[in-house]
């Protein structure tokens, strides 16, 4: 534990500002160069870092003021990235199963560009998500979780996880009627 990092973390709990900016001096540097032995790519890794520290900010209240903030800012590092690699893994995985699965193997470049467009679409309309929907929808339509391990995973509501989900899927049912009409 660095020195006054106790007395940083209670101020950051109430909401302090100057309180995050110290505390993202002292780890920004350390938690990008964590990140890219793991991403390998300098825009991955500074996309990480601001999520991080997004999830800090986010979640400043429930933290434990006589735990390490190091630890607990790598752990979430640790945690986005291999989010990441399961998305890109996901990602794969349904492109493989389309490819295996298609009838129309003599129209493979066709298909391929296809399937292509329509998942860079449907991820660029989650990523205009705002951040918690969007953290909520990756949960329940990536991970796989039930909306009760969402709920309390996120110590929200049921009932807020499926306000989320359906104006996500609104969202997304509207953007993508609209630009493939």
């Amino acid at each position: 534990m660095i020195p006054d990092e106790y007395e940083l973390i209670v101020k950051l709990q109430k909401g302090n500002v100057k309180a995050f900016e110290k505390i993202f001096s002292l780890y920004h540097k350390r938690i990008y160069n964590f990140c890219g032995t793991l991403h390998q790519s300098s825009e991955k890794s500074q996309e990480t870092v601001q999520k991080v520290f997004i999830a800090l900010w986010e979640q400043r209240e429930q933290l434990d003021e006589n735990k390490s903030l190091g630890g607990y800012l790598y752990s979430i590092a640790r945690y986005m990235v291999y989010q990441d690699f399961r998305q890109q893994v996901y990602k794969k995985a349904a492109y493989d199963h389309f490819i295996l699965n298609s009838e129309y193997t003599n129209e493979f470049t066709w298909d391929k560009v296809l399937f292509n467009e329509l998942l860079e679409f449907f991820e660029s309309l989650i990523e205009r998500l705002p951040e918690r929907q969007r953290e909520i929808f990756r949960l329940s339509r990536v991970k796989g979780l039930t909306y009760k391990q969402i709920a309390d995973q996120l110590s929200i509501s049921e009932n807020t996880v499926d306000t989320q989900i359906r104006r996500a899927l609104d969202f997304v049912r509207e953007n993508y009627e609209t630009h493939y009409r």
